[in-house]
């Protein structure tokens, strides 16, 4: 574990990582001065949420995200086609996708071409293909369509390189294992800089996602970052970094901590718990964060029953700091790793599998 490690022109990310989810190139309720003095290397955006908004004339203005959010660490840009199993997705056909804003219900339509050049423009440090992500469910004829589809996809963007900026290709293939193989075979013929494996925890039974994990990684040049695509909780992250994923990233932080649940070493803290009403004890002993630093359990109950949006703020910060923490612990003792993950088993549908 530690020995992988990603360079981008904005730093060198030590593997595995979590990426915090920054859609519109934020984070949620947490200023981008207080990301970078958490040291936070690298953040998830979505390039077609940012082609809209803050939109790429501003951006391309600024020279670059970076400049524009002012993060001092690398940008994971994905290209949108994990937004085919939402209602953004207007339509699909063999030469893309066409997507609708939610909020301002433009539509755009995005191709290989147009997706490498929308990435090109945010300036990201790593930029995923345009993929074709079935949803869970669908005929096997259809997994069948979306791995030759991602293929074609890929075989353009990966033709697109820009110089300085990575591209991760993706491997389909729904939860058949040939599927899988054969996609995995198709991907890593082409010139890629990493691979994720797409497709998975969108309603797929545990075992199923492990299977498919374990089987598809061992497709993937070892020397390769692999990124799982929107998995993130500490039981998880153990258990699949074990399998040799290196990349993860997820909202589970910010939206527990929406929620009045905090992360600690010692599992979930439900904030919201009349048994804190008296607790003048920090959120988790040790912790350096602001939340920490500055504010009890008590007060925190206070502040969330008054509806402050001060609360989303600070227990956003004190989760995305027990992440860093967490995945430096894994990076250098993955046995102490083991037993956090451990405190938050009961809460992934009871005792699983992580002795790796």
């Amino acid at each position: 574990m530690g020995s992988k490690e990603l360079r981008t022109l904005n730093g060198t990310i030590e593997l595995p990582v979590f990426l915090p989810v920054a859609t519109r190139g934020f984070v949620k309720a947490v200023p981008m001065q207080v990301i970078n003095r958490m040291g936070i290397k690298a953040l998830i955006s979505n390039s077609v949420h940012l082609s809209i908004s803050p939109g790429l004339d501003r951006i391309e203005k600024a020279n670059g995200i970076n400049n524009f959010t002012k993060f001092a660490g690398s940008y994971f840009t994905d290209s949108g086609g994990f937004q085919v199993l939402r209602e953004d997705l207007v339509k699909i056909g063999e030469d893309g996708i066409v997507f609708k804003d939610s909020k301002s219900g433009e539509r755009l339509k995005i191709t290989p071409e147009v997706s490498s050049t929308i990435q090109q423009k945010i300036k990201s440090d790593v930029a995923m293909m345009l993929d074709d992500c079935p949803p869970f469910g669908a005929p096997p004829a259809r997994y069948a369509i979306s791995v030759e589809r991602t293929y074609r996809w890929g075989k353009i963007f990966s033709q697109l390189k820009v110089v300085g900026q990575k591209r991760f290709g993706i491997v389909q293939g729904g939860f058949d294992l040939e599927l899988r193989k054969r996609s995995a075979s198709l991907m890593t013929s082409l010139e890629f800089d990493g691979f994720a494996i797409g497709g998975l925890k969108i309603g797929e039974p545990k075992e199923i996602t492990d299977a498919v994990v374990e089987k598809t990684v061992g497709l993937i040049p070892e020397e390769l970052p692999i990124y799982l695509m929107g998995v993130g909780d500490p039981v998880s992250i153990f258990q699949y970094s074990g399998m040799g994923i290196d990349v993860f990233d997820s909202t589970y932080p910010t939206r527990n901590a929406r929620h009045g649940f905090a992360l600690t070493n010692n599992g979930y803290v439900n904030l919201k718990n009349s048994k804190y009403s008296m607790d003048l004890s920090p959120i988790e002993d040790g912790c350096s964060c602001d939340c920490c630093l500055n504010y009890s359990k008590a007060e925190l109950k206070e502040v969330f029953k008054n509806e402050d949006p001060s609360f989303q703020y600070l227990v956003t910060v004190h989760n995305l700091d027990f992440m860093e923490r967490f995945m430096n612990t894994l990076r250098e003792n993955r046995e102490k790793a083991r037993e956090i993950a451990l405190k938050f088993s009961k809460i992934n549908n009871g005792v699983l599998n992580i002795d790796g």
